[in-house]
Formats: C-alpha cells, sequence, structure tokens
C-alpha cells in the first residue's frame, strides 16, 4: 500500500479523504507551515510515494499565503515530475494559474469516480518508480566503466546525478555548479556511489 499526503487546512476534510482512500493509501496528514519552503522539506522528509493538495489552503488559517498551485510548483521545482494532484471546487480557477491541467482534479468528480482517481494516482506513483530505477541503472552503468567515459558521458552522469538528488529522499549530491569531476572529492563521492549502486541492483537482481 503506498503511503501518500492529503494537504488541507481543514482537519475535517483530510479525515474524509484518508477514509475514503483507506483501502488503497496510507494517507498521512501534513500540517501546514506558514514559510512554503518549509513546507516542502517537510513533505520530501515525510518520504511518500505521492501528495494530493486542496487548491485553497488558507481558509481556516489567514496566516497562509501560498496556495496550492503555489505549493505544488515548489515541489516540482525540487522533484520533477513527483506523482500529485490538485483537488479543487473551483477548477476553473485553478486551470487559470497555468499549471498541467492533468495535476487538477474535481473534488466532485474524485468523489464519485474513486476507482477512476485511484488507479490514475497509483499509476503516477508506478511510472514515477520505474523511471527512477532506470536512471539509477543508468547512472550506475556509467560509474562502473568511470575512467573510461567520454566528456559528453560524464555530463550524462552529472546529469543523472542531479535528478536522482531531486527526485529520491535521502539522495544528497552537489550543486550542479561545483560538480567538477576533476575534483578529487567529487571522484571520491561518485566511485562510492557506483559501488553502492551496483550493490544493490546486483542484490535486487539476486532475489
Amino acid at each position: 500500500m503506498y503511503r501518500i499526503a492529503y494537504i488541507d487546512d481543514e482537519p475535517n476534510v483530510v479525515r474524509q479523504f484518508q477514509a475514503n482512500m483507506d483501502d488503497d493509501f496510507d494517507v498521512i496528514d501534513i500540517e501546514l507551515k506558514e514559510n512554503i519552503e518549509e513546507m516542502i522539506e517537510e513533505i520530501i522528509d515525510s518520504r511518500v510515494s505521492a501528495v494530493v493538495i486542496d487548491y485553497n489552503l488558507n481558509s481556516s488559517h489567514a496566516t497562509i499565503h501560498y496556495n496550492g498551485v503555489h505549493l505544488l510548483r515548489h515541489l516540482l521545482n525540487r522533484m520533477k515530475d513527483f506523482p500529485a494532484y490538485i483537488l479543487t471546487s473551483h477548477e476553473a480557477e485553478a486551470e487559470g494559474t497555468l499549471l498541467d491541467p492533468d495535476l487538477i482534479r474535481d473534488k466532485k468528480f474524485v468523489s464519485e469516480q474513486r476507482a477512476w482517481f485511484v488507479h490514475k494516482l497509483k499509476t503516477k506513483i508506478e511510472s514515477h518508480d520505474k523511471q527512477m530505477e532506470l536512471y539509477r541503472k543508468e547512472l550506475a552503468s556509467l560509474a562502473a566503466r568511470f575512467s573510461e567515459l567520454t566528456s559528453r558521458e560524464e555530463e550524462r552522469l552529472i546529469e543523472l546525478d542531479d535528478i536522482l538528488e531531486k527526485n529520491s529522499n535521502g539522495y544528497k549530491a552537489l550543486p550542479s555548479d561545483v560538480k567538477k569531476l576533476s575534483n578529487d572529492a567529487r571522484l571520491d563521492r561518485l566511485i562510492n556511489l557506483s559501488e553502492q549502486l551496483i550493490e544493490e541492483l546486483r542484490n535486487a537482481d539476486g532475489k
């Protein structure tokens, strides 16, 4: 059962969503924070597989000065393509924010078409997980022949490191502008990372 977060400023709405999705998801509540960056860190630290966010986040919290779209945009800047939906009773207003319309769903529709929503969210999660696994395998393959890489392959390795750092909880990396392959500390980090990834993949294939 996937662990997801539902973010809303009204506790009773959170409980309703939890009860409605209880058979398919482990739904946790993440308390809103006034600072949007602190909220992003809270979501990342929660290690959930997806987030569902209410569009209006300040109906009962006057100190919250961002809405669900703002929050999701910040999150996707950190974790590109992370599985997520915005739920709203004001679909036209939310769609006017220029956020991908596929990420916005009407609350009533979700309630009435529960099976569809569950299927779509699970599909998003599974697709994202598979893509991250492909990235990890590609990075491990490049790192395994580290000394033989072309300059283009070195750039790809750094790109993959960036992607995984932004999309994987607990994966730490240096900022792109300081990722220099000539740096000994950077080389050591990549070598250690490659050994870890290769071992993980070997263990997974052996199961």
